[in-house]
């Protein structure tokens, strides 16, 4: 008891101190742990909406504060309710949620640390080598990593020793119940991992298994009867949150995601990087392989691995590591038949530091066969390195102090072996070794000096700052007026296309905008039903693309802008500056926040065409004319009857007719960038190799010599050269022409990779006015650039530019091509006067979001002045083609008032909108159908006139259903699916604990 009491001392001390040390330097950089990324945008804003609602006493249910309106435990079941140290966060005051958020990350970094010396206990190994494992598992490359990514992503690191020790304890013949309670803790702390935690317990039960057999005989029914029983016993009880979970994970807009993403093997420059991977830190990562490895560890891989058969079992899990680090479909196994995400080799920082304890215990019996493999080991590692970076070491520089640590680590070991050091003197070098490996590890991630996660981090103070500010404080206007209404954030409020924030759930302003990991699946059926070119799976909707009919249908009443956006930006027909009772426009100042603000004041902009919650719709639309419609077409149908699953019994059907117009236009390159004859060739080098169109953009002083020092502005000397790329040039823009000649089929690049920008230039420009226009896109495909093609364009454009491309060029640029291949991501942005908008194909690399895009509409935004030229640029890809593209312009003015009016005189009357409840009157002549913008879930239960009423899916994706005539009384409530059956679950579990707890005592007493 006495050890392990000073064992658990020592690691405490030990852990202080390297925490100082590595997280010490965010004092040093003034930076926080939150990263700037999802750490802003997901984890601290939810970690605050959750303090909110622990104070509050209220975790289930359902929350109008989640966009359109979600579950609380179905969506938050991923972040942090059932994160056991989430719930401490309820302990700080309110000003200091951040400090909070910081404090866990080091606690759970402790706990996982905690949670491998129970796991080591049961284990025969020294003291010492527990130390050492225990330091190696806690601080790993990827625990390091995600505790300023995703902080939660730490808590498999606590779960699965925890796992094994319980497994372990069913081997030894003792109870089950540890094995049974953190099952249930795993499945509930968060689902994803809970498969991954379930996959890799089942590998080592099997594997301990065979190892123990070799010394131990077991009966092998009871036993399993014994490990099966805990399982069962461990999802039982996590019922209450799983089981609600599960539902809407297969409900969820990730359900459809594509197998691996289309990999059947990883990019040939994966493989490249791997080697680099194993001992360093602070390269950019690949599918998410953060290894890190400590130079002990390494060497402790290599130790057990010379000795396969001795330690077979153990050898067995780490070639498995190895296979499915190679194999996308494994790793999408692995992580729930989605992405090829390598998250799932967490696992391996058990074995990784089983193997480091195994090692140290036989560190004295060392042989020089040992010492030769392990030298030719860490050789070979150099070497491989070397070659795969193509022969050099381009390595950053940090790289090398881990690969000077790795040595240093074998030279100690060497050193006590050849030179008798006492097992003391060894232990404390490598010990100061290992530690030193750790802080180096860390540094990587963490030092701006080093790796580029530092520069990600936010600044201390501003997370809470950038909450408290999101708005400029508009949000005070909004949450003041009456009834419910929605709001939404005007394209590029803060300069991003794509915002992907949910800061809007903190401020109460109903912010249409969401970004989790778990969506609801019908939300994004609506989305991509009407063609949101901002659809993505964690984010459906996003800002609906400044679509002035889905923002009107989706109840959206206010849209936050900037000031300046005001006369120069394309908004939403009908959304103008609310004025405040003295007439003046709503603004707000400018709350400056480091870094993160837009700079400028907000104001409120007002739509009286906002649709309310729930309305009637007298007439339907049938769902085979509704599916033939383009997204555009769909929104305006909407408009005219509702989609109702099914079809509504005596509710009148209506045929819609088109309100859009075809806008005819011409596709012309723009053929200011091409070097496509000799005399542009002069002026572009005359120029400082600036094109024309690039001189439109910068002004640009010409000078003859500044860029081109290697030869003179004459073409004579290599005339024959440039004619042959100038022709090659000129015939691609000509075929591009003729390709164009009947409407836009094809953008391409030029012989310099670059790509050619195109216009569109409408034949009738009036057609536009008071409309808004559409760019409708259909049958993309994209050519990715080879390698061949990169070394190429480098080649033509050192040749236009008339600089040398000498060997070692060529070579650099045949290196920087192949660690660099095309995942296929890219870019297109459309322009108008008044608008730009971007759509993005995200490449097959992404891990989150990747979705092959064939169709897209892109909205160019409302004006009621006459839109004369399109600009259409590309990159990211060789070329894109289309099977069409078409201009679609949608009318909007009186006869559009008249019609979103006549629904808002269609909406119930007394309309109550609670946190699980939504009421009113609703009154109609005759049948209807009573149509919302609340996303569909079957937890909402109708009664009317206080009977129980079916509800029905309609407008794609929201509650409805079909209304007798007359005057009624409407109650929707809301339950968490599965929550009952989930909580039945957890209670039937808890007495079989308590039946087994019993039973046993029972049995002692005998």
């Amino acid at each position: 008891m006495k050890a392990s009491k000073r064992s658990y001392l020592d690691y405490t001390v030990i852990f202080v101190v390297l925490a100082i040390f590595l997280y010490g330097i965010f004092l040093l950089t003034g930076k926080s742990f939150i990263w700037e990324g999802d750490g802003l945008a997901q984890h601290y804003p939810i970690l605050e909406k959750f303090y909110t609602w622990l104070h509050q006493g209220s975790l289930t249910g359902w929350s109008w504060d989640l966009g359109l309106g979600a579950d609380k435990l179905t969506t938050f079941s991923y972040y942090v309710l059932g994160d056991p140290f989430s719930y401490l966060i309820g302990l700080f005051p309110k000003h200091s949620i951040e400090l909070g958020y910081n404090l866990l990350i080091l606690l759970r970094l402790y706990v996982s640390g905690l949670a491998f010396m129970l796991f080591a206990r049961q284990r025969s190994f020294k003291p010492s080598s527990r130390l050492l494992g225990t330091l190696t598992y806690t601080f790993t490359g990827y625990s390091l990593y995600v505790s300023i990514r995703h902080p939660f992503f730490l808590l498999p690191m606590i779960l699965f020793p925890l796992l094994a020790y319980g497994i372990d304890h069913v081997y030894r013949q003792k109870s089950w119940l540890p094995l049974a309670f953190f099952t249930g803790l795993a499945l509930i702390s968060n689902f994803y991992f809970a498969y991954i935690l379930a996959i890799g317990s089942f590998v080592y039960a099997v594997l301990r298994y065979f190892k123990l057999r070799e010394t131990t005989h077991f009966k092998v029914w009871p036993l399993i009867g014994r490990l099966v029983g805990a399982g069962a016993t461990g999802f039982l009880l996590s019922g209450t949150l799983l089981l609600p979970s599960l539902l809407g994970v297969t409900s969820s807009t990730r359900a459809t995601s594509s197998f691996a993403n289309g990999y059947l093997l990883y990019p040939f420059n994966y493989y490249l990087r791997l080697p680099n991977m194993l001992v360093t830190t602070g390269n950019p990562m690949r599918f998410w392989v953060n290894l890190g490895l400590a130079g002990l560890t390494f060497l402790s891989l290599v130790f057990v691995l010379r000795h396969f058969k001795r330690y077979l079992w153990l050898n067995i899990s780490l070639l498995l590591l190895v296979v499915g680090s190679l194999v996308p479909a494994i790793a999408a196994v692995m992580n729930g038949m989605t992405t090829p995400s390598q998250r799932w080799l967490l696992l391996g920082c058990l074995a990784f530091s089983i193997a480091v304890m195994t090692f140290m215990d036989e560190l004295k019996n060392l042989t020089r066969n040992d010492f030769s493999v392990m030298i030719v080991s860490t050789l070979g590692l150099l070497a491989i390195v070397w070659a795969a970076n193509g022969f050099i070491y381009s390595n950053h520089p940090h790289d090398f102090v881990m690969y000077g640590l790795l040595l240093l680590t074998l030279g100690a070991i060497l050193s006590s072996h050849f030179f008798q050091w006492s097992q003391s003197r060894t232990i404390w070098t490598l010990l100061g070794l290992l530690s030193l490996n750790i802080i180096a590890n860390g540094y990587g991630y963490f030092s701006p000096n080093s790796g580029g996660a530092s520069a990600q981090l936010v600044p201390q103070g501003i997370a809470t700052k950038y909450q408290k500010n999101y708005y400029d404080g508009a949000e005070k206007y909004t949450n003041k007026q009456k009834g419910f209404h929605r709001s939404a954030t005007s394209k590029f409020y803060y300069y991003a296309n794509e915002a992907k924030t949910n800061m809007g759930i903190n401020l109460g302003t109903h912010d249409i905008m969401t970004y989790f990991s778990i969506e609801n699946g019908s939300v994004g059926d609506f989305s991509q039903s009407m063609d949101n070119a901002q659809f993505k799976m964690n984010k459906p909707i996003n800002q609906a693309d400044s679509r002035t009919t889905m923002n009107n249908l989706l109840g959206v009443k206010y849209v936050f802008a900037r000031t300046n956006q005001l006369g120069m930006q394309a908004f939403p027909y009908g959304y103008t500056p609310a004025k405040r009772k003295n007439g003046q426009a709503v603004t707000y100042q400018d709350q400056l926040v480091h870094d993160l603000g837009n700079n400028y004041p907000t104001t409120v902009l007002k739509s009286k065409n906002a649709l309310p919650l729930a309305y009637l719709q007298t007439q339907q639309l049938s769902q085979r004319q509704f599916n033939q419609l383009s997204g555009p077409d769909r929104e305006q149908a909407l408009t005219t009857g509702a989609v109702v699953d099914g079809g509504a019994k005596r509710v009148k059907t209506k045929t819609y007719h088109s309100r859009t117009r075809q806008i005819s236009y011409q596709a012309l390159a723009d053929d200011r960038s091409v070097l496509d004859s000799l005399s542009k060739v002069v002026d572009y080098r005359k120029s400082g190799n600036k094109t024309e169109a690039e001189l439109e953009m910068k002004p640009f002083q010409p000078s003859l010599r500044k860029n081109n020092r290697d030869r003179s502005v004459n073409i004579d000397n290599d005339v024959q050269r440039v004619t042959k790329l100038t022709e090659q040039n000129a015939r691609t823009f000509k075929r591009t022409q003729q390709v164009n000649a009947h409407g836009l089929k094809e953008m391409t690049s030029d012989n310099q990779n670059d790509p050619i920008t195109y216009n569109l230039k409408v034949n009738d420009p009036l057609r536009t006015r008071n409309t808004e226009l559409y760019l409708e896109i259909d049958g993309i495909k994209a050519e990715n650039f080879s390698v061949d093609d990169k070394y190429n364009g480098d080649r033509n454009n050192s040749i236009f530019k008339n600089n040398a491309y000498t060997g070692i060029s060529r070579i650099n640029k045949l290196r920087s091509a192949i660690w660099q291949q095309s995942d296929g991501a890219y870019t297109a942005t459309a322009t108008t006067p008044e608008n730009i908008n971007t759509f993005s194909q995200l490449g097959r690399s992404n891990l989150s979001d990747y979705q092959n895009k064939q169709r897209v509409v892109l909205n160019l935004g409302y004006s009621h002045k006459d839109r004369r030229n399109i600009q259409l640029a590309f990159k990211g890809v060789k070329s894109l083609k289309f099977k069409s593209v078409k201009l679609v312009a949608v009318p909007f003015g009186k006869q559009y008032d008249q019609r979103m009016q006549n629904l808002r005189k269609q909406g119930l009357q007394g309309l109550s909108v609670k946190q699980n409840s939504v009421t009113g009157t609703s009154q109609s002549a005759q049948t209807s159908v009573l149509t919302t913008s609340i996303p569909y879930s079957k937890g909402w239960h109708l009664t009317v006139d206080g009977k129980q009423q079916a509800t029905k899916k309609v407008n794609v994706g929201f509650v409805g259903a079909q209304l007798p005539a007359g005057k009624h009384r409407i109650r929707l409530t809301y339950q968490t699916p599965g929550l009952k059956a989930g909580e039945l679950a957890t209670l039937l579990g808890v007495l079989v604990i308590i039946a087994t707890g019993v039973a046993s005592v029972w049995r002692r007493r005998r």
